[in-house]
């Protein structure tokens, strides 16, 4: 069995939007506020912190600079 095969991808999207959710409401950001800065739509950044899309490392990136936090932050929950 592959390490891939191991690893439940879910459980990690669900971990990164709740720590999307988190940040954006300590910043006191709406979903259309941190939209607008990610130029995004409301629905993605709704489905990022639902845990239901494989979010890409260029998204990654464009959250962390409108939440102006590093990325090692987004990655601050148990593996």
């Amino acid at each position: 069995m592959s390490i891939e095969e191991k690893i439940y991808f879910p459980d990690y999207y669900k971990k990164l939007g709740k720590r999307v959710r988190k940040i954006r409401h300590s910043k006191r950001l709406s979903l259309n506020d941190l939209a607008s800065y990610c130029h995004l739509e409301k629905t993605s950044i709704s489905r990022i912190e639902n845990g239901r899309t494989n979010v890409t490392f260029k998204t990654i990136i464009i959250l962390c600079k409108a939440l102006d936090i590093e990325i090692k932050e987004l990655f601050d929950f148990d593996l």
